[in-house]
């Protein structure tokens, strides 16, 4: 199951790329010889409209072919390059837009339709307790709603987290409700073994499954992959300006990551989905060949100079920055593998 997660995961967020250029080349009048999923020897597709859709051997994504933008085609009306700079410029970008759009829909999904896990509102009430820790040996129980600690109220299981931290292992004094009575405990937080320098009393929160309606969870959602955008440019950029590599994951990191998705349920599979096609979006975006980012860049310059780049030179520029991107892969895997499972 988790193969297979993995695989629709990775080929939908491309194929999602990918047909957000394949819609822009349409409208704007570009002629699109080949939709493909996946990669390698062709199993079967079928053709319409003078594009052909195949199904590959390789499903690790899929790509487009667009007529005009391979050396030595002829140039004709229905040509990338014969349509107007901001058609060619919308149909790049368009991979990257859909990647942000599905971000945005899976987000919704989550805050919406599946909904997330959130407190109890009001005074921190007990969910759970952990064995022999402070709070069960005090005699708390799960439904037991704490006031007020040290005589200052508790609003917020959030309130209770700082008091905790605060306390430095001192005892602390609670104001504790259970069933409509209240009594008074004293609980001495204890290291946590699992966290240096953290304290803890023992006790899980009560949560509820919260749902927006659906404008305000489509509001979340776009705010939520605005923030996941810069999030993940921070921890790109902010390593390369102090000279130190960015932490990245390769093929096989995405793998370990969809593994503990799929074990934590529907909620964590649309979180991770979601942060990937923001992750995607971004990656196309960097002026690096051949990525959408580069098409970018070469599509200005064209502008500036009011004629087209060699198109041999682009496809040779192109071919490196695959070999390079492949390379780059291969450290990842390799470094992805040596995180999991030790020194190989």
């Amino acid at each position: 199951m988790t193969a297979l997660l993995f695989v629709v995961l990775l080929v939908g967020l491309v194929v999602v790329h990918e047909f957000g250029h394949f819609i822009a080349a349409k409208w704007w009048g570009v002629r699109v010889d080949e939709f493909s999923v996946g990669f390698g020897p062709r199993l079967f597709g079928w053709k319409r409209g003078g594009t052909e859709y195949a199904f590959r051997l390789l499903l690790l994504g899929g790509y487009v072919r667009l007529y005009g933008m391979e050396p030595g085609q002829e140039e004709t009306a229905d040509s990338f390059n014969s349509r107007p700079m901001l058609g060619r410029v919308i149909t790049i970008a368009a991979g990257p837009v859909m990647n942000f759009l599905l971000a945005i829909v899976l987000f919704w999904a989550l805050y919406s339709a599946v909904g997330v896990q959130s407190y109890v509102p009001g005074p921190p009430r007990i969910g759970g307790l952990e064995a022999s820790m402070p709070a069960q040996r005090a005699g708390l129980r799960p439904g037991d709603e704490l006031l007020a600690a040290n005589g200052h109220r508790l609003g917020s299981w959030n309130a209770l987290l700082k008091t905790v931290s605060a306390a430095k292992g001192n005892p602390i004094h609670f104001t504790v409700q259970r069933a409509g009575r209240r009594f008074h405990v004293t609980i001495t937080p204890r290291p946590d073994p699992r966290f240096k320098d953290v304290r803890h009393i023992g006790v899980l929160p009560a949560t509820e499954t919260l749902r927006l309606p659906f404008f305000q969870g489509l509001a979340r959602g776009a705010q939520q992959t605005a923030n996941a955008s810069g999030v993940l440019v921070t921890a790109l950029v902010g390593p390369l300006t102090h000279g130190q590599a960015p932490p990245v994951s390769g093929i096989v990191g995405i793998y370990g990551a969809v593994q503990q998705a799929e074990a934590a349920g529907l909620a964590q599979i649309l979180l991770l989905a979601a942060v990937l096609s923001v992750n995607l979006g971004l990656i196309n975006l960097v002026p690096f060949p051949p990525l959408d980012g580069e098409r970018l860049v070469i599509l200005a310059i064209e502008w500036i100079r009011g004629k087209r780049l060699d198109p041999q030179r682009e496809a040779m520029v192109n071919s490196i920055g695959m070999m390079i991107l492949l390379g780059l892969a291969v450290v990842l895997a390799y470094h992805d593998i040596v995180r999991m499972h030790g020194t190989l």
